[in-house]
């Protein structure tokens, strides 16, 4: 049986979860939960839609949402390039066979060690936050007698609509320059001597929920470029719009949940709309884009386990292994995964629960909009439950709060599954401490 929700999950004669037709219960059993359990075929999917709306060669996939070793792996062989922010998401990507030239590095505060990395690497572009930074990388790249390629990040002041955390082009966000400020920061660029400024950057926000929003964000920053051409006399030839496309996390009408949750927006309908934008200010210019939630956020599952099942006042309580260690987002933003049975996938979701963690932290709660989470009635201990969505800045974001090992991960492709993370073990918990063995 087909479920409901993501086109890759189905239900078994067993009434159980499938992930590409891999029982998901069954994975629990094997290795534990929690679990996360990602789709290649999702992945590629995804991948495939960026590829085909922005030009294969013209997509950076944003490696923060997911930089596990062997989804870059998976992300290289599709033919998209990379985005990097740290020296860490740099490391990675090297690892994953990406050449320098493949890669973006971005990031609000570059360290000295990420700009000598960025400039002895000779990586595609270095995303300049400020001339700060533009003189730091400038110093860096004399020093090596080098020319860096460099693009500014420019604030357009939209507000896209999504979390008030999301917003990184509104005036108070930490990020770039203002429209404002652009005509003066080229001009240091232009000065040249080891940067060679080839581009803009423009990203708006994550989860953006409505396409309008990409299209107004465009044309503030290309307005704002053809000024920058005019009045320095130069061309710039690459246009990067960064990321934000959505995952639709919410599957049905929830009270309460804010529309970001809802948003579908195709990355075709977003390219078409940004390049018909560029096209009528700035003409032939390159066009980036940056997705990276919109890859892989739906390409995975995690699997927790019920290890306390209580009705308090009115309420029936379900409690968890798996809290915001695990899913952070849920605790830090109130952010909503679609929350299944996995041992009763097939039954009516009809019984309100709230729904609690195993952290010793009374924020640590699953909310749904409503509060409450509709499952089968009866939950029993031992019984799974799956959170949907779950592949975007999540294993990223995992932590050992209350000596919780981190979990493990998995990839199913083609009806074969592979360990992609290792689950942590105890001794993991105190590998980096330096104490005395008496």
């Amino acid at each position: 049986m087909v479920f409901p929700f993501n086109e890759n999950l189905s239900v078994n004669d067993d009434n159980h979860l499938c992930l590409d037709g891999v029982d998901l219960v069954e994975l629990a059993e094997e290795f534990g939960t929690p679990l996360f359990v990602f789709s290649e075929e999702t992945i590629r999917r995804r991948a495939e839609e960026v590829a085909a709306a922005f030009g294969r060669e013209n997509v950076y996939y944003a490696s923060k949402a997911n930089s596990n070793i062997s989804v870059l792996k998976l992300i290289r062989s599709l033919g998209l390039n990379v985005e990097v922010s740290s020296e860490g998401e740099l490391f990675a990507a090297l690892k994953a066979g990406f050449k320098p030239e493949q890669i973006i590095f971005n990031g609000a505060a570059k360290t000295l060690r990420e700009l000598q990395a960025a400039a002895e690497l000779g990586l595609h572009c270095v995303n300049l936050d400020s001339v700060c930074e533009l003189e730091r990388l400038r110093r860096v790249a004399r020093e090596r007698g080098v020319e860096v390629n460099v693009a500014f990040r420019v604030s357009s002041g939209v507000v896209a609509g999504t979390h008030a955390s999301f917003e990184t082009a509104a005036s108070l966000s930490k990020f770039g320059v203002t429209l404002e400020e652009a005509v003066e920061v080229y001009r240091e660029a232009l000065k040249g001597d080891g940067v060679n400024p080839i581009g803009v950057h423009c990203h708006i926000a994550s989860q953006v929920p409505r396409v309008e929003v990409f299209e107004e964000g465009a044309y503030r920053v290309s307005r704002t470029v053809k000024i920058v051409e005019d009045t320095l006399g130069f061309k710039l030839s690459e246009f990067d719009m960064g990321g934000g496309i959505p995952v639709t996390y919410a599957k049905e009408p929830i009270n309460g949940l804010p529309e970001y949750f809802y948003a579908r927006i195709k990355p075709r309908e977003v390219a078409e709309r940004v390049r018909r934008v560029l096209d009528e200010v700035l003409g032939d210019i390159r066009l980036i884009a940056e997705p990276g939630r919109y890859v892989v956020g739906d390409s995975a599952v995690l699997l927790t386990q019920v290890q306390n099942v209580k009705k308090k006042g009115k309420d029936f309580w379900v409690m968890i292994d798996a809290g915001f260690n695990v899913l952070l987002d849920a605790f830090s933003y109130k952010w909503y995964f679609h929350m299944v049975s996995a041992s009763r996938a097939g039954e009516e979701h009809n019984h309100p629960y709230m729904v609690g963690g195993p952290l010793c932290d009374g924020g640590d709660i699953l909310l749904a909009g409503g509060q409450h989470r509709m499952l089968p009635r009866d939950l029993k201990v031992g019984e799974y439950l799956a959170l949907l969505d779950a592949g975007a800045y999540t294993l990223e974001q995992m932590s050992q709060f209350n000596g919780r090992p981190r979990p493990a991960a998995l990839i199913v492709s083609k009806g074969k599954v592979k360990l992609i993370r290792r689950r942590e073990s105890l001794e993991d918990l105190v590998r980096n401490d330096c104490y005395d063995e008496t």
